[in-house]
């Protein structure tokens, strides 16, 4: 099961639809309604998706959706970095790892029949003996050369080649084949403990990354040779968008149960409507309540639920005048009723509505700490007070709100409009943040004309978006906290948009790019997410949950956690 590469931002119409594009009630489920509720046994592996052994599994015709055309099926490329098409090509495209629901990667002994990771002289060299077995559809054996020509299209040196990211590929210095093509030797900079990140989902096909035009122009009509996988593209309706799968005849693994898989083209607006009718076997329902009841309700259905790698969050502009204390940063956080803010924006969905205390790890994550516990810094509005007290920020008792120096504690919220959980978020924060003083005021920004312009531009104090998260919580900590230099020279990373410089992200940082202990690299990610918390970078709010409708007796798929992609030689319906 594979996962995205890339920690993304996002925003949302009630969650569930993205602006990029980067992306159960009860125990005994029945027929047509149920799913897990999170602390369940399913809740805490990471995903719900009714696991069932293999041999128990029966075919039929699995029926997904797609709510745009396919322009490329390059999912490597900037144009093809879609969740929604990642999701339609994992039956036929390459996972070296699966992942579980928690987001540990397990090999996959179909393409990757062992692996070999070592230091030797500070660099890492990760030897991969690929499974002979494994083939590309016109029956081409995958080896060295397609890992080659894929990490010349992504590692950033030619920027005729637009890949989603460079990510970890601009940390391999050289990739070649060892004693045949299928011992493949891949060679880093320094130490690089995130290197599955890279290998998980396999190569390209050779030809299809050699050239720039390839690579970027090459992938619009669909190419059986690039691909491989137990299933294969059989027919593809560019009128009606509809993409038929049937099972590959040069598949080498276990036989996939289902006869079939349809991908039909409907705007994400009908999809609950659609799995409803039973025109759809599967529906990513996000957080609307709407979509949920619907789902809920649909004959032969199920809804299954697990924590989700999404989660929205506050993120602070540092170089506001006002928020450039980080004293009055803290108070902010203390004065702000987070546990409000999720049973208000996840109101009719089932599953714990709690505070997220982590900036870095998501609840249900292996290495997760409570750092608003550890710190002290949570909802406290007593405290919270006493925090602008002390920061000379007095209460004015004719107006309600706080001043200094004659001026009012004002902080302006960007709101996103038409974005209901940004619309609601602004609202609770601002009655909450009412009762220590602080006035929030709302600013509306028109999503079709200024984002994510807002962002970019700092033009705001406090603004709520979604991050997405991947199995790699420690992977990308520069992108978003990080910059170079120090002090005045301090220049933020372009997805720093609070601006801040936070001393021990950057001395960690380093550290935790290399660190090869995972015991170690967990401690110091902990210590980096304790100084991201006490500086109030961000505020987490929720961890979003995650809700698929699937037939009730489809297996091995559903709420898939950091797994996002299940492992389709195993989909199939229960007998």
């Amino acid at each position: 099961m594979k996962a995205s590469r890339i920690l993304m931002p996002l925003i949302a119409t009630g969650l569930a639809v993205t602006m990029a594009a980067c992306g159960g009630p009860s125990s005994a489920p029945s027929a047509t309604s149920g799913g897990t509720v999170a602390g369940s046994p399913a809740a805490s592996s990471g995903w719900d998706i009714n696991e069932t052994p293999h041999d128990q599994l029966t075919g039929g015709e699995f029926i997904g959706s797609i709510s745009y055309p396919i322009a490329t099926w390059n999912t490597f490329s900037v144009d093809g970095n879609d969740n929604e098409l990642v999701f339609l090509e994992s039956p036929i495209n390459p996972a070296y790892y699966d992942y579980k629901g928690d987001g540990t990667p397990v090999l996959n002994t179909d393409y990757l029949s062992s692996v070999k990771d070592e230091v030797t002289d500070g660099h890492l060299v990760v030897t991969m003996e690929l499974n002979p077995k494994a083939v590309w559809n016109d029956g081409k054996v995958i080896g060295a050369d397609d890992w080659i020509a894929t990490w010349k299209a992504m590692n950033g040196t030619n920027k005729k080649f637009h890949p989603a990211s460079s990510d970890g590929w601009d940390q391999i210095t050289d990739i070649k084949a060892g004693a045949s093509q299928q011992e493949v030797i891949m060679t880093f900079k320094s130490t690089y403990p995130d290197w599955t990140i890279i290998v998980a989902s396999g190569p390209l096909r050779a030809e299809g990354a050699a050239t720039p035009d390839a690579f970027n122009n090459g992938w619009k009509d669909y190419v059986d040779s690039y691909f491989t996988g137990p299933f294969k593209v059989t027919n593809w309706d560019k009128t009606s968008g509809t993409v038929t799968m049937e099972p590959n005849d040069k598949w080498w693994g276990a036989k996939p149960p289902l006869t079939k898989l349809t991908w039909k083209q409907i705007k994400s607006d009908g999809l609950a409507a659609a799995f409803a009718n039973q025109e759809v076997d599967y529906y990513d329902i996000g957080a609307d309540a709407d979509g949920y009841a619907q789902a809920k309700g649909a004959q032969n259905s199920v809804v299954r639920v697990a924590a989700g790698p999404n989660y929205r969050q506050f993120t602070f502009n540092s170089k506001s005048p006002i928020l450039s204390d980080q004293n009055v940063r803290q108070a902010i956080v203390m004065g702000i009723d987070r546990t409000v803010i999720a049973q208000s924006d996840l109101a009719g969905l089932p599953g714990d509505k709690v505070p997220l205390n982590n900036n870095l790890y998501v609840a249900n994550q292996p290495g997760y700490v409570d750092q608003a516990k550890v710190t002290g810094i949570d909802y406290n509005p007593e405290k919270a007070g006493q925090m602008l007290d002390a920061a000379g920020w007095t209460m004015n008792t004719s107006t309600g709100y706080r001043e200094k120096d004659g001026t009012q504690l004002d902080v302006t919220y960007a709101q996103l409009t038409g974005v209901s959980a940004s619309e609601n978020e602004g609202l609770q924060a601002q009655k909450s943040l009412k009762g220590i003083g602080v006035n929030l005021k709302i600013k509306s920004v028109d999503i079709s004309k200024d984002w994510p312009g807002v962002l970019t531009s700092h033009a705001f104090d406090i603004i709520a978006f979604s991050w997405i998260g991947t199995p790699y919580p420690l992977a990308n900590i520069g992108q978003i906290y990080g910059g170079s230099g120090t002090g005045k020279d301090f220049k933020p990373s372009d997805s720093n948009f609070a601006q801040l410089e936070i001393p021990a992200v950057q001395e960690l940082k380093p550290k935790i790019d290399t660190e090869m202990d995972p015991a170690k690299r967990a401690e110091m990610g902990n210590q980096a997410a304790q100084a991201i918390w006490e500086a109030v970078h961000t505020l987490p709010l929720y961890q979003r949950p995650m809700l698929v409708g699937v037939r009730a007796k489809l297996a091995n798929i559903g709420a898939l956690g950091m797994a996002r992609i299940p492992k389709w030689e195993n989909v199939g319906f229960t007998k």
